[in-house]
């Protein structure tokens, strides 16, 4: 698909789930915002000591809670290929422990993105595009390791950044529009994003749209091979 074909097939996949789609968008959003509201509370007073508390409680928050990011991709993986699109994905990293790769393999990123943008804003805006996709590649695997995804990340991204980019760069009207609409139309913008940036995922990393990370086990083994060598499914 081209992006002009990704952002057609986003538009048929939310066709009648925005207002639920910009709930699942919005709460994840609003989780994240949880650590710096409390500790912006904590900033009224004058206690140095409790400031630097707070601080730190608000940066690990932060860092704890950026797993629920994959409960976003789940949920649009899943309506995406008339599935029940559910809430309940945002503990999923939690609930099947993977939330501990997730979270070494953002906070490595970030630390490359941080490097790079101090040295110079150009590297720092490439490794943000060549880790664009670690949370997405725990659909293909959730035992994947930190390092995999990033590597998994950085091969997909290989020769595609400046697509995504444009691809971003073309919902700028849209962004216009919400200042003219007050914010409003973003119900529909948010949505319509975050279902054409999986639909990216789809065409360059070659992984199935029709898959259920339900059944996608930690070697690569198909359901029946894993329920005969282990007696049970991975989920």
């Amino acid at each position: 698909m081209n992006r002009l074909e990704m952002k057609e097939k986003a538009k048929g996949v939310i066709k009648g789930k925005v207002f639920f789609s910009f709930i699942v968008v919005f709460l994840y959003g609003l989780m994240m915002s949880i650590p710096n509201t409390l500790y912006a509370g904590v900033q009224s007073g004058k206690n140095n000591a409790l400031l630097a508390v707070g601080s730190i409680i608000s940066l690990v928050g932060t860092i704890l809670l950026s797993p629920t990011r994959y409960g976003v991709i789940l949920y649009f993986h899943n309506i995406t290929n008339g599935r029940e699109g559910k809430l309940e994905g945002y503990f999923i990293p939690y609930k099947e422990k993977f939330w501990q790769e997730m979270i070494k393999a953002r906070l490595l990123a970030n630390v490359y993105i941080f490097l790079g943008t101090i040295c110079f804003i150009i590297p720092g805006i490439y490794m943000a595009f060549k880790y664009s996709q670690i949370e997405y590649c725990f659909l293909e695997n959730k035992q994947m390791k930190y390092n995999e995804a990033m590597n998994r990340s950085a091969e997909i991204m290989k020769n595609n950044k400046m697509e995504l980019f444009v691809l971003y760069l073309s919902f700028i009207g849209w962004f216009l529009l919400a200042l003219l609409t007050f914010g409003l139309i973003l119900i529909y913008v948010e949505p319509y994003i975050e279902a054409t940036a999986l639909q990216f995922y789809y065409e360059k990393s070659g992984f199935s749209s029709s898959s259920n990370p339900e059944d996608i086990f930690m070697n690569g083994e198909s359901a029946e091979e894993k329920n005969i060598s282990n007696n049970h499914f991975y989920k």
